[in-house]
């Protein structure tokens, strides 16, 4: 009999300290002695009923898969925020790198008027980019596949001529 006693004591230790008494029917016999010693209490859930550990031990245990979880969840939170820090400095990187020439064909696309005619500078503020940052980027490109036109606030300078507006 106590050998049944104690089994069932550590099979609910190990299972948490607390389970459903449909799981422990080869303990039946013993249930009530351990309930009336104030080892275990037995209470009625929905349908069925529960068995739930009362010694410190099982409290120690449990104490310690909370700290064990917490532990965890600190440390989710911790890669979590270590990959926001990366995700912002990808962020960064990605807009250094800036946009591609086919970027720039799109854009040229979006921003040219019927006639095909573009300006320089509404591509430059589409796509978000200082003077220097697009010029120095795009202004070979822009020579080796369209066609520059005098005029404009600003643009690719050629032998003193602003050239502003283009045209593929």
């Amino acid at each position: 009999m106590e050998n049944k006693k104690s089994k069932l004591i550590e099979y609910l230790r190990n299972h948490g300290g607390s389970i459903a008494k449909s799981k422990v029917k080869w303990a039946s016999d013993v249930l009530d002695d351990l309930e009336n010693e104030g080892k275990i209490k037995i209470t009625k859930k929905g349908n069925g009923y529960t068995i739930e550990l009362l010694d410190n031990e099982a409290r120690t245990e449990e104490s310690s898969l909370n700290k064990e979880v917490k532990k965890e969840t600190k440390e989710n939170g911790d890669i979590i925020t270590i990959l926001n820090e990366i995700n912002k400095k990808l962020d960064i990187i990605l807009q250094k790198l800036g946009f591609s020439n086919i970027d720039f064909d799109k854009i040229f696309e979006e921003v040219k008027n019927p006639m095909g005619i573009a300006v320089l500078k509404d591509i430059r503020e589409r796509m978000g980019l200082s003077k220097e940052e697009f010029y120095s980027k795009y202004s070979s490109y822009i020579e080796l596949h369209y066609q520059m036109f005098r005029g404009g606030d600003e643009g690719i300078v050629k032998n003193g001529t602003i050239f502003g507006i283009i045209k593929r």
